[in-house]
This record gives structure tokens, sequence and C-alpha cells, in this order.
């Protein structure tokens, strides 16, 4: 009975390591799966929806008062914005909407480093140019009734 007790001991010391790396190997590659498919980004099915929501982001941005949590308001305006980069627009208008897009998003990587230094109030400054963009760029994306009419 000893040795056999010897015996299983000997086998739990010589095979557990190996378990647990597996069971580790296991864990990490979940988690990485887990992760790509976070930052993957999907055309938005619903412009307009995601629109709002981008304004309902901003919004919040503004009113928040800790770098942290305007932080992560920030990296989701800015796949808000990525997964709107992916929709294919009108011919007549799409490259000028899509220079918009990413001009928008080269200014929320600009508010992202400043929240990460910390810096909330540069941070805020930077965000009001977003929505100078906005202003600009939904004048491009809805034409007015003399275009209409007349064409342009």
């Amino acid at each position: 009975m000893q040795i056999l007790k010897h015996i299983v001991l000997a086998l739990c010391v010589m095979f557990s390591p190996l378990a647990l790396a597996n069971q580790a190997l296991n864990q990490t590659s979940s988690q990485a799966s887990a992760s790509s498919s976070v930052n993957e980004v999907t055309p938005s099915t619903d412009v307009k929806a995601t629109m709002k929501s981008m304004a309902l982001t901003y919004k919040q941005a503004m009113q928040s008062s800790e770098p942290g949590a305007m932080l992560t308001l920030v990296e989701k305006f800015q796949r808000l914005v990525a997964s709107v980069q992916l929709v294919q627009f009108d011919k007549k208008r799409h490259s000028v909407l899509q220079q918009g897009l990413d001009k928008v998003q080269t200014q929320l990587g600009l508010v992202h480093a400043s929240l990460e230094s910390k810096d909330i109030n540069t941070a805020k400054a930077q965000l009001t140019k977003v929505a100078d963009l906005r202003k600009r760029y939904h004048k491009e994306r809805s034409p007015d009734i003399w275009q209409l009419i007349f064409g342009s």
C-alpha cells in the first residue's frame, strides 16, 4: 500500500506541471480570441442609429470629469466611427464622407493621447473640434433643396 502511495505521488509530481501548463495555454488562447473579437469592427448596418449613438457618446464624454471614464467613452466613439467608415456610401459623396470620418478619427486619436496623459481639459478642447467636423460634414451628407432641384 505504501508503495502505491509513492507511485501515485510520483506521478502527480511528474504530470501536474504538464496539466497546469495545458490549462494556462487554454486560458491564454481563449483570452486572446476574446480580445481579438472585441477589437474587430464590423460595418454599421444602421448608420443613422450609429450616428445617434456617436452623439450620445460625445455628450457623455464632454460631461465626464475623470480621464479614465472619458477615455473609455472616446474608445467607444472611435469604434463607432470605425464601423461607419466601413459603410459604402453613394459614389458621389463617398470620398468626402470618408475624408470627414478620417479627420474625426485623427481628432479622436489626439483626444485619446491627451487622456492617456491625464489632461482632461485639453482632451475636451480637442473633442469640441469633433463637433465642428460633424457640422461641416453633415452639410456634405445632406443636400439642400436647391441642390435637389438644380443638381450640383
